[in-house]
């Protein structure tokens, strides 16, 4: 797998371990889990987050938040 599909993928799962697909997640409480624990950088993360909203895979939300689609 390519490194932009594990980083999506790595997103992705974050989000689901939050909340269901379709529930407001807070992008605070998983960027810690990707930078941190995953070593992926804050560049990677925003990049891999603008190119899931473009395919609509996510939509970005007020207040720091995505939704899973």
């Amino acid at each position: 797998m390519s490194q932009d599909k594990d980083i999506r993928r790595a997103n992705l799962d974050a989000a689901n371990s939050k909340a269901e697909p379709g529930t407001p997640v807070n992008l605070l409480e998983i960027g810690p889990v990707l930078v941190l624990e995953k070593n992926y950088t804050e560049l990677e993360v925003v990049d891999a987050l603008y190119a899931m909203q473009e395919k609509k895979v996510i939509e970005l939300l007020d207040g720091n938040r995505m939704r899973v689609l």
